[in-house]
């Protein structure tokens, strides 16, 4: 179901869909990102109309919306959006795991590390393990695993570079069983590549059960202990998302992978500094309507762009070639190196597309890890991303609202019954679903804040840096805590239009980081959202203004207290800190966690005796102390 929506002037969030001369009703629904199923009923739309405003927003905040085409107890069109009007930026992004192919240590050293530092200054935790190309993959796994257990689950996302070893897992097409090879042909049966392996932090894969040699290759045969796995489902929720830029054994473009993958790191530097010419406009090119595979491209690109800028009339490569599009979808008959009606592996070869997403859905190419493989060309090419979208269903449409591209992916191959999966030979949530190309893309990046730097004079931190190239709104000014990895924005209610700024909430001396980051307001079928490009670090030793540190004087209500007493700050808080309630002798008889950029704290005080407490303030970066008094009078 094609699906939008609109940022309202006022604050509200319209969602819109094709008009139908409908009987029954069009029901939507609501939750919260990372809820569990669909209970919220916002309203019964009738089946006349094609729009719903839904007035009940916070302007900042997102949303997923559900609307079902209902006629009695049964749906015949499901859509899905995540919306939001004016969505707050992202500035911390959670830890990334870099897994490089050991050999491209030196060979491709320069351009590992300038993604590790891009990743950095974008609010990525990125860190670089390498593994051999022998190696296997339950040591790779287990490695991966350790890192994750050592960063108490700090990492989101996976990106493989390069030909790390290639998990393969399945028993399609089982004797006695249900569950076919994904694209349906009894020769493709067996055990296909599952690099969300990688992404399964606490799943139990076995290879002890399954003996399958249905397959006509012998790559895809499976029996027990020869290093495949068993399992044809992936057997827990990923934690991971997974992506990979894997080029090897692509002879068809004349470079060995080595220069391959430089070339794409090389166009993914590009993309997230906003140096690659595009359009807001996308393609789909149906070559087999009959088993509705496009409706993967259907539902994604109309929550992307308004539905005049999804063009279904177009064919993949002419109109490619002709002018850039961001995004394209393509389907037909396919086989490792051709898809019907969209073209070969030397298409891509011979053709200079201008295009930087896709997905392409047909025979065989899913199973990527074949000489020449369709699936993989367009990473060979000019795409940085690209999904056997269709075989099931994928869900990158949160892309449209800030996203990467990894969180679609990793929530597509663990869906089973939050997004409809599409029935398409009981593929959904099978271990063959896998990302091609980086984890961490997002639809749209700015421009780069290439230096800072701040000095501290008078009590204050005055900060200067460098202007951004390309489309900008403005700056956002955080403070960083480099431990905890959390940003403070310094500038909270505005976007400065200058490249300086003084800081005069500060109050912790001592060294202090911070960033300072382009910002954009970006506009698409999904709502409205701020966008940050990468940011310039900078640090000072800094010596507060011991005249303004009365400001940080606590501000504590109600006093008297009876059962919760509510502690506020004339500033949100730079670093993480903690509030002790002490006795009269001194002692701490209770304490509450304070997180950066926190206004207030609300402590629960019933337990304690009436009597005369006082409040201490500690950063993790120093000890403040701004001591009130209260008074609890229970009744």
């Amino acid at each position: 179901m094609r699906l939008n929506a609109t940022a309202n002037a006022n604050g509200s969030i319209s969602l819109k869909w094709p008009q139908e001369s409908w009987t029954g009703s069009w029901d939507v629904y609501r939750r919260n990102l990372g809820d569990l199923g669909w209970s919220n009923l916002l309203s019964k739309v009738s089946g006349s109309l094609n729009t719903f405003t839904d007035n009940t927003v916070k302007t900042g905040q997102a949303y997923e919306y559900l609307v079902a085409k209902v006629s009695g107890t049964s749906s015949s069109a499901l859509g899905y959006l995540y919306a939001g009007n004016k969505f707050g930026e992202q500035a911390a992004m959670g830890g990334i795991c870099l897994l490089v192919d050991s050999s491209y240590r030196i060979a491709l050293a320069n351009e590992i590390t300038r993604l590790k530092n891009q990743l950095y200054r974008e609010g990525w935790q990125p860190f670089v393990m390498y593994a051999g190309r022998k190696e296997k993959p339950e040591s790779v796994r287990d490695r991966i695993i350790a890192e994750y257990d050592k960063r108490k689950g700090n990492i989101r996302s996976l990106l493989i570079i390069g030909r790390v070893p290639v998990p393969y897992s399945g028993d399609f097409l089982v004797q006695s069983g249900s569950i076919p090879a994904p694209d349906g042909h009894p020769d493709h049966g067996g055990a296909w590549p599952a690099d969300g392996y990688y992404g399964d932090m606490d799943g139990l894969w076995s290879d002890l059960t399954v003996t399958n040699k249905v397959g006509s290759q012998a790559r895809n045969h499976n029996i027990p202990k020869d290093g495949k796995f068993d399992q044809t489902k992936f057997p827990n929720e990923l934690e991971l998302e997974v992506g990979r830029i894997d080029l090897f054994n692509m002879p068809a473009f004349s470079n060995n992978d080595t220069l391959l993958v430089r070339k794409y790191l090389n166009r993914n530097w590009l993309w997230r500094n906003d140096r690659l010419k595009t359009a807001d406009r996308a393609l789909i090119d149906d070559n087999f309507t009959s088993l509705n595979l496009s409706s993967t491209g259907y539902h994604n690109l109309t929550a992307m762009f308004p539905l005049d800028s999804v063009f279904d009339n177009r064919d993949y490569f002419t109109a490619q070639k002709a002018g850039p599009y961001l995004w394209s979808y393509g389907c037909g008959a396919g086989s490792n190196t051709s898809c019907s009606g969209i073209g070969t592996t030397s298409s891509f070869v011979s053709d200079s597309l201008q295009n930087i997403f896709t997905m392409l859905a047909g025979s065989y190419f899913g199973d990527w890890d074949q000489q020449n493989n369709l699936l993989r060309a367009p990473l060979c090419n000019s795409a940085l991303a690209c999904s056997w979208g269709g075989i099931p269903k994928w869900y990158v449409h949160h892309m449209a609202l800030g996203m990467n591209i990894g969180y679609g992916a990793k929530i597509s191959m663990n869906n089973v019954d939050q997004y409809w999966n599409g029935g398409f030979n009981f593929s959904h949530n099978s271990v063959h679903m896998g990302l091609m190309g980086d984890p961490s893309l997002k639809q749209k990046h700015v421009a780069e804040v290439a230096t800072a730097k701040a000095t501290s004079q008078a009590g204050y931190v005055k900060l200067n840096w460098s202007k951004a190239n390309g489309k900008i709104d403005g700056y956002a000014v955080y403070r960083f805590d480099s431990l905890e990895n959390t940003y403070f924005r310094v500038n909270k209610n505005h976007i400065i239009k200058d490249t300086f700024y003084t800081d005069s909430t500060n109050y912790f001396n001592g060294k202090n980081i911070y960033s300072v980051r382009a910002i954009r307001l970006e506009t698409t079928a999904s709502g409205s959202w701020y966008n940050l490009g990468a940011g310039a670090f900078t640090s000072v030793v800094h010596t507060n203004n011991t005249a303004q540190m009365s400001a940080f004087e606590l501000n504590v209500y109600p006093n008297p207290a009876h059962t919760t007493v509510t502690i506020s700050y004339p500033g949100a808080l730079p670093v993480n800190g903690v509030i002790g309630i002490c006795d009269a002798l001194g002692r701490e008889v209770k304490s509450s966690v304070v997180k950066a950029g926190e206004w207030s704290s609300t402590i629960d005080i019933s337990s304690l005796a009436d009597g005369v407490y006082s409040i201490v303030l500690k950063g993790s970066n120093g000890f403040i102390s701004s001591r009130s008094v209260i008074k609890t009078a229970r009744h």
